[in-house]
């Protein structure tokens, strides 16, 4: 049906519809139109077949039962050919109804803001919406039957790989295809761009137009930076005073200065605590605004993995005691050397870790799996059996500052950073990053890392 409502789009578009209603009728009930004449035909010839048989004499008999077998077929025609107009009408009825609200709906995409198009199975455009002008600076008709992406219009600006994966995307695989990119309008000015490209399919599952939708995202982008950017310079500016903090909380509890009383440990050990989540927070802050603004860099170096595994368990070894979780570690034998970057590796496996710990229930289990995952990579899992992850919020599990409702009830001093921060790295490194969960029975989280670091 969908591809119908094109084809209609672009009948009231082009001079079709100069010739009135009756060409889209047709193209919505072709069928029952051709079957309908085609019976009316049919029993004019019957009828005149009967009347030249009445009028045949052999002996002065009259063929009267030829006759009568054909006058009954005439009536039952009849009746069939009336019963057939009742239901056209109340088709064409029906189709002018609809037809009116296609045009509603066409005067609503006409002066939607995005840029909408409409081509053909090779990209030659048969419709665009007023949005054309809007965000291109390129009239319809400068652009009806011209090649979209192309040069000489807006986009083109693309590599060949990455049409190459368009169009395997929505004309191989038929899928829906959705990026954001630069681009550049009819005078050379250039903008963001948002484009979302969905294939129309016929009746036997082959494409039959395409349809793109783009939106200027230049704004969105310019405060979203402006945000990172700020967040990034007031990390930086809280760094310093934390690690002050930090650094006399230690002295202090160390007794550099003197000894302390009960009291006065407990309350400079709370301060020592708040400061130290506070500098987690500032240092995730930071990551995420260099992965943002696209700063961070990944320093490779051969790395043994099960040392570097063995420092972060040590790490998070005082967590594990405060909830009695006991950990059992699965490991490969031998591993390769990996080249990772060690920081954003201990960030990666501390986040999976924790949360780990953070969200099992006390004196449960936690696995820590590595293997090799084929000749060029690693396989990290790390499951538990604790809360889950409710199927309502595992799309969004990966969003910037998003945690589930269980989560928030049970850890209330999260950020919703770390999987994020652990999703945006490892796609920097090329590698994969899933989960299985299930509400109240626990999470798996598993990583795919390259043995080596793709090279830039």
């Amino acid at each position: 049906m969908r591809h119908r409502i094109c084809l209609i789009f672009i009948a009231i578009k082009s001079s079709k519809l100069d010739y009135g209603f009756i060409p889209i009728l047709f193209m919505l009930f072709r069928k029952k139109i051709i079957i309908f004449v085609g019976l009316v035909l049919g029993g004019f010839l019957i009828l005149l077949y009967s009347s030249f048989i009445f009028r045949i004499e052999t002996d002065q008999v009259i063929y009267q039962y030829d006759v009568n077998i054909l006058l009954y077929i005439s009536i039952s025609l009849f009746i069939v050919v009336l019963i057939l107009v009742g239901r056209l009408m109340k088709a064409f009825a029906k189709a002018q109804q609809s037809l009116q609200d296609l045009q509603k709906f066409k005067l609503a995409v006409d002066n939607a803001s995005d840029c909408i198009s409409i081509t053909d199975k090779d990209g030659i455009i048969l419709y665009v919406n007023g949005g054309m002008e809007k965000i291109t600076g390129f009239k319809p008709e400068e652009v009806l039957g011209k090649k979209i992406g192309s040069k000489d219009l807006w986009g083109g600006d693309m590599s060949l790989e990455f049409y190459q994966k368009l169009w395997t995307a929505i004309k191989t695989k038929k899928q829906k295809f959705s990026v954001e990119f630069n681009n550049h309008r009819q005078n050379g000015e250039e903008f963001v761009a948002a484009v979302s490209i969905s294939p129309i399919l016929d009746e036997a599952g082959e494409v039959k137009f395409f349809v793109s939708i783009d939106r200027d995202i230049t704004v969105v982008k310019r405060i979203d930076l402006a945000k990172t950017e700020f967040v990034s310079l007031a990390s930086h500016q809280l760094r310093t005073p934390l690690t002050f903090v930090k650094w006399y909380s230690e002295m202090l509890l160390n007794d550099d200065v003197g000894p302390l009383g009960k009291d006065q440990r407990d309350f400079t050990q709370e301060i020592y605590n708040s400061n130290e989540r506070m500098i987690d927070l500032v240092d995730s802050l930071l990551d995420v605004s260099r992965l943002d603004l696209g700063t961070l860099k990944i320093k490779g170096a051969p790395t043994d993995i099960l040392k570097a595994i063995k420092d972060l368990i040590k790490d998070v070894g005082p967590l594990m005691i405060k909830k009695k979780v006991k950990l059992i570690e699965k490991y490969d034998r031998p591993l390769p050397i990996i080249e990772l970057d060690k920081r954003l590796f201990f960030v990666i496996i501390q986040n999976l870790l924790t949360n780990a710990i953070k969200y099992s229930k006390m004196g449960g289990e936690i696995i820590l799996e590595i293997k090799c995952d084929g000749a060029a990579n690693v396989l990290i899992k790390v499951a538990d059996k604790g809360c889950g992850i409710p199927i309502k919020d595992q799309a969004r599990i990966f969003d910037k500052l998003f945690r589930a409702d269980n989560a928030r009830k049970i850890e209330p001093d999260g950020n919703g950073l770390g999987l994020y921060i652990v999703n945006s790295v490892v796609k920097q490194c090329q590698g994969k990053f899933w989960f299985e969960s299930k509400e109240n029975a626990g999470s798996t989280f598993y990583i795919s890392l390259p043995i080596k670091l793709p090279k830039k």
